[in-house]
């Protein structure tokens, strides 16, 4: 009897067809914002046409081993988008396939997926944690299994698995030089949440650098908000009404920025006369509402291709030793901290 099996269907086929990159299917699959809709649905149809379907490779042979899984808590964030597209261009230059579970920051949809890995033919998974208070025993199926995982910022416990991190600590220096030469001694930060591994790492390599620069002499504040333009205003408004008024601000993500700004604009504040403003976020993030705002670059493209080559090497050589990697942050300065 002849084997009826469907053959795995991939991105290389529906790029074939197509006459474009698989790296252009990939990000047209994950609605990429460079993409454009006419690109998107192209794809689509002939995705539709093949039997493929976006996400986790539900009808891929378990014994395959050319396909990695990223989870990834959010496809709205430039610095999430730019990790897998490291990811991507390091594993599918490799022959791999490449595959994007969006979490929705649920850890339980993470758990979830580490329990039926096996059903999904995947060799690999790239992690983004999005939550520091993960369990200390997480990752306890995969690493009983052997199956290779690196997580890309890190929980509050060791995990137990290979990690890349972000210095935030260079980055962060480099801009209190600058704002210290200008005078400027109150800084806040507006991020999104104290449990979010990135936002963690962040407050304390400006404690730490606050007091190199500073010493005494600075003051540090901090606010959290999430994405909601209400709060966030509510929040901007309180603090450039309070007694001290922050100096300088930087804001997590540069749509956060826009609106800060905006609000900054309706109380007559101007940027950077009254108050300077830096987003902290990739530079693909702010060139797509900015060209004019500093940025605390974070190397996100750079720590997805970093977690690949770490992925790869685990799975060819499955008892290779947990390791950890940390890749450096930038400043860039733009007008929106420079006075004249």
């Amino acid at each position: 009897m002849a084997d009826n099996k469907k053959e795995k269907v991939g991105v290389q086929d529906i790029a074939d067809i197509l006459n474009i990159s698989a790296s252009t299917v990939s990000r047209a699959l994950n609605d990429h914002p460079r993409i454009s809709r006419e690109t998107k649905d192209k794809v689509w149809q002939v995705a539709k046409r093949l039997g493929y379907f976006s996400g986790i490779p539900e009808f891929s042979s378990p014994t395959k081993s050319d396909a990695v899984t990223i989870l990834v808590p959010s496809l709205r964030s430039a610095f999430y988008i730019e990790v897998i597209e490291g990811v991507r261009d390091h594993f599918e230059k490799n022959g791999f396939n490449v595959f994007v579970l969006d979490t929705r920051n649920d850890d339980a949809k993470a758990a979830g997926f580490f329990k039926k890995y096996k059903n999904y033919g995947t060799s690999g998974v790239i992690h983004i944690v999005c939550n520091r208070n993960i369990p200390a025993g997480f990752y306890s199926i995969p690493l009983s299994e052997a199956l290779p995982v690196v997580s890309i910022l890190e929980a509050e416990h060791d995990l137990g698995v290979s990690s890349v991190l972000p210095d935030m600590f260079h980055g962060i220096y480099n801009s209190l030089e600058h704002l210290k030469s200008t005078g400027i001694k109150r800084i806040s930060l507006l991020l999104e949440h104290e449990a979010c591994p990135l936002d963690h790492q962040i407050v304390s390599s400006f404690k730490s650098a606050m007091e190199t620069v500073f010493g005494s002499a600075g003051s540090l504040s901090v606010f959290y908000s999430d994405r909601d333009e209400k709060n966030l205003k509510r929040i901007t408004s309180s603090a450039i009404n309070s007694k001290t008024r922050p100096e300088v601000m930087f804001v997590k993500d540069m749509t956060t920025a826009f609106v800060v700004n905006n609000e900054f604009s309706r109380a007559g504040i101007n940027v950077p006369g009254d108050v300077m403003l830096i987003t902290i976020d990739t530079v693909s993030g702010v060139k797509q509402l900015s060209n004019n705002m500093s940025i605390l670059k974070l190397p996100a493209y750079d720590m997805g291709q970093k977690a690949a080559e770490m992925l790869s090497r685990q799975i060819q050589e499955p008892l290779s030793d947990k390791k950890m990697a940390v890749i450096t942050s930038n400043f860039i300065l733009k007008g929106s901290t420079m006075r004249f």
